[in-house]
């Protein structure tokens, strides 16, 4: 946490704050006057937690595209036909067919991955402690729902089963390791 608050700290010092993993750049209405301006010190006191706020937020703006991006890309390669359909504060939705649920499950785990090592090597740390590199779980669902396991009731009255949340180590067991698609 004081790195990532030393960086941010840093990005106050930039004329062009910038997004660190896509490079995006701060719009200009938050961009800190220049440092011969009168009023720099001033601008910066003021919109300091606006700054920082922007690049928070953006990062995970950036984030989530390279997360969609990625799972497009394996989804494609390994003809999985799922469909990104939501994403609401730390969680991605997607819309899969029964079969292909569990490679979907391991090929959003992998992409999660492949986008945590992008941006740890963007920031220089050329290592990815196995706690950050996995969701702790994916949760598969007919419904939407907070919980998986939490209870569901058609307006007709019939309950809907419980969905399933699984952990990497249950994902690579139901997919036996592999996003190709294995024949029945």
């Amino acid at each position: 946490e004081s790195d990532t608050f030393n960086y941010l700290e840093l990005t106050l010092n930039d004329s062009k704050p910038r997004t660190p993993v896509l490079d995006c750049q701060l719009g200009y209405c938050l961009t800190p006057l220049p440092k011969d301006v009168r009023d720099h010190e001033y601008f910066l006191r003021k919109y300091r937690r606006s700054i920082i706020n922007w690049v928070v937020q953006s990062s995970a703006v950036d984030f989530l595209h390279l997360l969609i991006v990625c799972m497009k890309w394996l989804c494609e390669i390994y003809h999985i036909e799922a469909r990104f359909a939501l994403s609401i504060h730390d969680e991605i939705r997607y819309i899969v067919p029964a079969e292909d649920r569990y490679r979907c499950a391991l090929a959003l785990s992998l992409s999660n991955m492949y986008v945590r090592a992008m941006i740890s090597q963007k920031l220089g740390i050329r290592e990815l402690p196995m706690s950050v590199a996995f969701f702790s779980q994916v949760d598969i669902d007919r419904v939407l729902r907070k919980e998986v396991n939490l209870v569901c009731t058609t307006p007709s009255g019939e309950c809907i089963p419980p969905g399933e949340a699984l952990d990497m180590n249950a994902i690579l067991v139901k997919t036996g390791g592999t996003l190709k698609k294995v024949a029945a």
